[in-house]
């Protein structure tokens, strides 16, 4: 993992139990863009509760208001080496009725036990949907490059929850 920081210190700094935004691009080792920030609304998690991938939160570590940052995240510190999980066919009846089935959506389903387990779909042909349990960028070199938003405090509550709560986080949908 490599990365490169500039710093203004008159701000907040990415420490854990700090909420923080930050605006990126994601690419990978060839820099084709996987994904990136929409303007006007910056990635927000709780550093130190493991809501974004290791290396890039590591990588983000100590930076402040403004800083900008460029951080790679080999597979390691990313979404993992591949373990080589076989793709399954399952058809397209076992999904909602409403649900948009292509090749790279996320879905929760129920795993052999019960328990919830994330899968994602690899192909599509007729009635017969591709699926697979290894996230889509298993085994991929990541390159974040971006700007470091606010930086603040987390409530008592999003410590305990473990994640962050209003605009650009999770609302449990509690009136106040």
């Amino acid at each position: 993992m490599s990365f490169s920081v500039s710093t203004d210190s008159n701000n907040q700094v990415v420490a854990p139990g700090k909420v923080v935004s930050f605006d990126f691009v994601l690419t990978d080792e060839a820099g084709e863009e996987l994904d990136r920030s929409t303007e006007g609304h910056p990635l927000v998690y709780l550093h130190g509760a493991q809501n974004i991938v290791p290396g890039l939160e590591a990588g983000l570590l100590g930076k402040a208001e403004g800083d900008s940052f460029d951080v790679v995240v080999p597979p390691s510190q990313g979404y993992g080496e591949p373990r080589g999980l076989k793709t399954q066919r399952i058809l397209r009846s076992k999904f909602p009725e409403d649900a948009e089935i292509k090749k790279g959506a996320r879905f929760l389903m129920q795993g052999p036990e019960g328990q919830p387990m994330q899968i994602w779909v690899t192909k599509v042909m007729g009635r017969q949907v591709h699926i697979t349990a290894e996230h889509p960028l298993t085994g991929v070199t990541l390159r974040y490059t971006g700007t470091v938003g606010e930086v603040r405090d987390a409530t008592e509550e999003e410590q305990t929850h473990g994640h962050v709560h209003g605009p650009g986080g999770h609302d449990h949908g509690e009136e106040e």
